[in-house]
């Protein structure tokens, strides 16, 4: 009776596993764009944050993020395949929340969710 209910977990549960998804080595390269210029409120009234260029490069093992003169780097693994779009949710060591990025299958592009309260900001390819 166990072997009868432990064949049924294992072949239920690879039935049902889902096979991991990797991003198409076209979509490497270098994408550059700007966050559009925001405003927040806070406490003490309302903040203004002017526009910004970004950067973000996208290789096999990492992705790499240049926003003004920040930069920092990490991994990504791309969470579902759309018909237009792959999601990479990328993660970060020492950031709490991870990155989004959405790499459109067409027109060479990205696009980042931008960290609240930061606007989405979207990326062309430049190498």
């Amino acid at each position: 009776m166990r072997t009868i209910l432990f064949l049924f977990l294992v072949i239920g549960s690879s039935a049902f596993s889902q096979s991991t998804l990797t991003l198409k080595k076209k979509y490497y390269g270098q994408y550059s764009g700007e966050i559009p210029a925001y405003s927040f409120e806070t406490e003490d009234g309302a903040i203004d944050v002017s526009a910004c260029s970004i950067q973000i490069a996208i290789n096999e093992d990492e992705i790499k993020f240049e926003i003004g003169q920040n930069k920092f780097q990490g991994t990504f693994k791309v969470m579902f395949e759309a018909n237009n779009y792959f999601l990479l949710d990328c993660l970060i060591p020492n950031q709490k929340a991870t990155e989004r990025v959405m790499v459109f299958k067409k027109g060479k592009k990205i696009s980042r969710d931008g960290l609240y309260p930061q606007p989405m900001s979207f990326l062309k390819k430049i190498k």
